[in-house]
């Protein structure tokens, strides 16, 4: 294909609206070629802001249009499946944002709709594009730093999400919603299965998340199939802001992903003498470049025909484990993936 790919973003509430911005502005490879909503009054809104691209009520109207090559999902993760079905049925490569969907007969009937109709489904892990990111992942893949041992992630936010939002009805709850990053990260840093977790979760400072089974803070034990082990931290209840970091340890040196603030990156050992690290533009919002990288990684895997480089296979890995996850704190016991 040559061109410019034809991108229609389904959602015009907040991540829809992130990824509708960075496709007019900041993916070359593409163009925004609408925006779906049941809030068409949302939709309008948006459209308004980023040059007046054609607004549509559904996604079935938006697919009638003959200028829509493939489709960004950011919708509830609860529809999701039901959106990957309408696209592929259209015959349209798909970007969906984390995760493809809530179950995991869910995610595995979203797998099976693309294959039958032949199309690219991408995962949004957007972290795997994160400049910092992708450097620690190719300082390990090298085997300079050694084999890697110890897995540490923790994403803390600044505050819960609604009520509603928060029910495991809706987002799939704090494992999912938030620790399917981390277990994702956990798996491509380390190259290896997570086969086992035992998790912890309090409701502490927001108790009113109790009420539909979620929790405000939760540690996550991880074991390696090659022996290794790992814990992922979540919190939502930070004083400072968003706080994102990540940590491998190796047997001949370290990899580093954020501090206070996050910005940068950092390794050790090879031939770096002590600590090195990576700048970041600190003018530029934390992901922002990474969720424009993913978008053109997805337009360019059209462009090139070939497969994406986040398949949904992916996504299913990692929800394997924010299921197990979930199940370990409630049951109060290790559970294997």
């Amino acid at each position: 294909m040559t061109g410019r790919i034809g991108i229609g973003v389904v959602g015009a509430g907040r991540m829809g609206s992130i990824h509708a911005r960075l496709i007019a502005r900041s993916v070359p490879e593409a163009r925004l070629a609408g925006i779906a909503d049941v809030n068409i009054h949302a939709a309008r809104h948006l459209a308004e802001e980023l040059g007046q691209p054609p607004v549509f009520g559904s996604l079935d109207d938006m697919l009638a249009a003959a200028d829509i090559d493939a489709v960004l999902i950011a919708v509830s993760s609860s529809r999701h499946l039901e959106a990957i079905r309408v696209a592929a049925a259209a015959a349209k490569d798909i970007l969906c944002e984390k995760p493809i969907a809530l179950t995991m007969a869910d995610t595995i009937a979203a797998i099976a709709a693309a294959d039958a109709a032949h199309i690219r489904l991408q995962v949004g892990f957007m972290r795997r594009w994160d400049a910092d990111y992708a450097r620690a992942k190719a300082r390990l893949a090298s085997g300079e730093l050694g084999r890697p041992i110890l897995f540490k992630s923790l994403q803390f936010d600044a505050e819960p999400p609604p009520i509603a939002f928060a029910d495991a009805a809706v987002s799939g709850g704090i494992m999912v919603d938030m620790g399917i990053h981390e277990f994702d990260l956990a798996r491509w840093l380390m190259d290896d299965e997570v086969v086992e977790v035992h998790a912890y979760g309090s409701a502490v400072a927001h108790p009113g998340l109790a009420t539909v089974g979620d929790v405000d803070s939760a540690v996550v034990n991880l074991r390696f199939a090659g022996g290794t082990t790992g814990t992922v931290e979540m919190a939502r209840n930070t004083t400072y802001g968003e706080d994102v970091r990540t940590e491998v340890l190796a047997t001949a040196g370290s990899v580093w992903v954020g501090r206070l603030p996050v910005s940068h990156g950092a390794w050790s050992g090879g031939r770096v003498g002590g600590v090195a690290a990576d700048v970041a533009d600190a003018t530029v919002p934390r992901f922002e470049a990474a969720y424009a990288a993913q978008t053109r990684g997805f337009a360019r895997a059209i462009l090139d025909d070939r497969p994406v480089d986040v398949p949904a296979s992916d996504g299913r890995a990692a929800l394997a484990i924010a299921l197990a996850a979930n199940r370990s704190m409630r049951e109060g016991r290790p559970i294997a993936v």
